[in-house]
Order: structure tokens, then sequence, then C-alpha cells
């Protein structure tokens, strides 16, 4: 009988977002906010990467371009993630935890 190999779980998390001024406040409100992400350009997308969660404020990213900006219009720049979302009015998260099991 084969030995069974034993996958350890990642916690990695992430998101894609697409070039545009959107995208370049986000990723240079991540960098600031979160600096431990692994944040990355590739031709047009940028890359953004971490363990455990990344959270986007989408109202933040609004008053720094200086115009309201809401989640729709976000989820426009974003075009892939990886780990679990959730959505909330302001938040986008990518998280590795299934938040909706936790307990209150």
């Amino acid at each position: 009988m084969a030995e069974a190999k034993k996958i350890e779980a990642r916690e990695t998390v992430g998101l894609v977002l697409m070039g545009s001024e959107e995208a370049d406040v986000t990723v240079e409100m991540l960098r600031e906010e979160q600096p431990h992400l692994r944040i990355s350009k590739t031709n047009c997308y940028w890359m953004i990467e971490g363990e455990g969660k990344i959270e986007v404020n989408v109202k933040e990213i609004g008053e720094r371009l200086g115009r309201d900006l809401d989640m729709s219009a976000f989820l426009v720049v974003m075009t892939t993630y990886y780990g679990r979302v959730q959505v909330t009015n302001n938040i986008f998260g990518v998280y590795a935890e299934m938040l909706q099991l936790e307990e209150k």
C-alpha cells in the first residue's frame, strides 16, 4: 500500500486588480496599511498576495481618489481572487478562514 502524503493547508489569499487609477490607489493604500502583503505588477495587472486575509476599504479608496467609489465599481477593477470572499458596504475582504462558520 502506498504511503499517504500529508498536505499542509496554506493560508495564502490573493487578489488581482486590472491596471487603473483605482488599482494604483488601492495598491498605495495597501502598501501603507498592510505592509506584509506581497505586491507586484505584471503587465497591466497588480498581483496582491498575503497570509490569512486581505481587506480593502473601498470608501477610503474613493476618498483618496477625490470621488465616490462604490463596491460594484471596485469589483470591475478586481479581476480575480483566491480565498473566501466577504463583502460589506465598504470592505472587500479575502480570507483564509471560513468566517461565516465562526461562532459569534
